[in-house]
């Protein structure tokens, strides 16, 4: 006992020594405790049966109905979604998307040829030379209204896909590949990157059925995000250093190319560094999701979501605010939207009745595909789970074994998780509608 009781003294004695000694001699910092990271709670949830895993060229599969079309081993292959058995290999190297049709499946190869294959069979209809190098990932290929638009370095063409023939040939301004967003009212809307003093994205329209040009946008825009009474709505991405907003939603005249009218939403202090990180159009609402910044300061701190209504002076609106509610990931879906929010994956209802945080472990989210009534999560630990939504339950998780993860398919009562070339299949829940 007297020994305890001097031991006791001698460390007190010690630590109110050091407590008194300079700063300037205090031992280097050899630990640390991550402070967001807390016990796992997937412990909970179970891990859910693979039905089947095949490896793959690319994260970059398609379902086509009950098949899983993808790459491997230098060649197109498809599955049966609910066994995995191969149904048919076709021996393409695809260089492009694949688009699909009635019956149809169709990509350009790594020669430059379009190629048309049996969606059913894998067996070729017809393949077409166009003239297109894909090196460098320079080909792209849309199916829309009928007919096929291929793009490649400084050009733009069109193909019929019953038979493969040219329609049409444009030249663009690109030296890379043209995107097409679609047709609307009649005309064939595309994008192209154009560099010049500066990189942009320019957009132009074309009469689809005879590829005669109808106009020019320029300066720079990103994708389509809504298209309505005759105008289409694309974020303007131009830098302008005296800008006092974070985001600007043009609204483009579809059949002149000309805008009929811009919305300057959320005021800072300096546009170009304090930008909007997301801008949804979703029905008559328009989203802005990004930093919260102090009215004196270009430093940000937490997150805010606005909610504007679409077509009217955001200067004469007070918009609806989500703030501190986490880092902006996806939505608006079923009636709210989803957040990092520290390491944990929340959803938050647009009416404020609930905040959902899901059980899964506290790690970055990787994926996060929205299908049906259920979310599907990949975080950076390799770890994969499937949640439904409506009643906020994780239904079970998957060991994908790689942090990056390709678009999560819905196919043949299965979900097919797609991660650093393999494809995991599981049986969908029966919770969960596709």
């Amino acid at each position: 006992m007297k020994k305890t009781k001097r031991t006791f003294t001698l460390l007190l004695s010690a630590s109110l020594a050091l407590s008194l000694m300079p700063a300037a001699s205090a031992a280097p910092l050899t630990s640390y405790s991550n402070p967001w990271i807390s016990s796992a709670s997937n412990d909970v949830v179970k891990p859910l049966k693979k039905a089947w895993t095949l490896q793959t060229d690319s994260s970059d599969a398609i379902a086509m109905g009950n098949l899983i079309v993808y790459s491997a081993k230098g060649k197109l292959r498809a599955v049966n979604a609910a066994t995995g058995r191969e149904q048919w290999n076709a021996a393409y190297t695809k260089a492009s998307e694949l688009a699909v049709g009635e019956n149809a499946l169709y990509f350009v190869d790594a020669k430059g040829q379009l190629v048309g294959l049996n969606a059913k069979t894998g067996k070729s209809l017809w393949k077409t030379k166009t003239g297109i190098d894909p090196k460098n990932g320079q080909a792209s290929l849309t199916l829309a209204n009928g007919m096929l638009y291929a793009g490649g370095s400084h050009v733009l063409k069109a193909y019929s896909p019953s038979s493969g023939k040219q329609v049409w040939k444009q030249e663009t301004q690109s030296d890379w590949a043209a995107w097409v967003s679609g047709v609307y009212d009649g005309v064939l809307v595309v994008s192209a990157t154009v560099s010049g003093a500066l990189t942009a994205e320019h957009y132009y329209g074309y009469d689809p059925k005879t590829g005669k040009p109808l106009w020019e946008l320029g300066g720079s825009h990103g994708m389509v995000l809504d298209h309505r009474k005759g105008h289409v709505y694309m974020r303007d991405t131009w830098p302008m250093p005296d800008t006092t907003y974070a985001a600007r939603l043009d609204k483009v005249n579809v059949k002149t190319g000309k805008i009929a009218a811009s919305y300057d939403y959320v005021t800072v202090l300096d546009g170009m560094y304090q930008q909007a990180e997301e801008v949804i159009v979703d029905g008559d609402s328009v989203y802005i999701a990004m930093e919260k910044y102090p009215k004196d300061s270009i430093d940000g701190y937490s997150s805010v979501l606005y909610r504007y209504a679409i077509d009217q002076d955001p200067a004469k609106q007070k918009p609806k605010t989500y703030e501190d509610r986490g880092i902006f990931l996806a939505g608006p879906y079923m009636d709210r939207f989803f957040v990092q929010n520290g390491l944990e994956l929340q959803a938050v209802r647009f009416d404020g009745k609930m905040t959902r945080t899901y059980d899964m472990p506290d790690n970055p989210v990787s994926r996060l595909d929205l299908i049906g009534t259920g979310a599907y999560v990949g975080l950076s630990d390799g770890k994969f789970y499937l949640v439904d939504i409506p009643s906020g339950k994780t239904l079970g998780s998957i060991d994908a074994g790689g942090r990056v993860y390709g678009q999560t398919l819905s196919a043949g009562g299965m979900i097919i998780v797609q991660s650093e070339g393999r494809m995991i299949a599981v049986k969908r829940p029966a919770t969960l509608k596709p």
